[in-house]
């Protein structure tokens, strides 16, 4: 679940995603990257470590070597928020050295709290910068 600042996992992928009008996300848990990438400046960054972290623990813990799993993803899909408001169905898949592919199917995830914008630091950061450009450009003309 994971819980930062104002919510879970879920409500800050949600979130972003609605802002950013997409519904499908990557997240690549091997390549630490996320799509779409903007998504990168958000704490689910951290929790992406993580889950990469998780896999070579489990892998050791098991008598695998570290380098055992090559790929490890899961497809995020944001159904129509008219109909599942606070729903994501999750499609983790890992992909093994010898290229066997073990997926899970669908899981279903919900989102808790309200609904709240994921960038809002980084708006009020621009705004910042903005500010104080257009100073520096005003006071350069004085």
């Amino acid at each position: 679940m994971r819980y930062y600042g104002n919510g879970y996992m879920a409500d800050w992928l949600l979130n972003a995603a609605r802002i950013l009008e997409v519904n499908h996300v990557t997240l690549d848990i091997m390549k630490l990257k996320i799509d779409p990438s903007e998504m990168e400046s958000l704490p689910l960054m951290n929790h992406l470590e993580d889950l990469n972290e998780i896999i070579l623990k489990e892998l050791s813990r098991m008598g695998f070597e570290r380098d055992f799993i090559v790929d490890a993803k899961i497809e995020v899909r944001i159904p129509d928020r008219s109909v599942y408001s606070k729903t994501l169905y999750c499609y983790p898949e890992l992909v093994d050295k010898m290229g066997r592919r073990y997926a899970h199917g669908r899981m279903i995830e919900m989102a808790y709290e309200d609904a709240f914008d994921p960038f809002e630091k980084r708006k009020i950061v621009n705004s910042l910068f903005n500010y104080i450009r257009r100073f520096f450009k005003t006071s350069s003309k004085l």
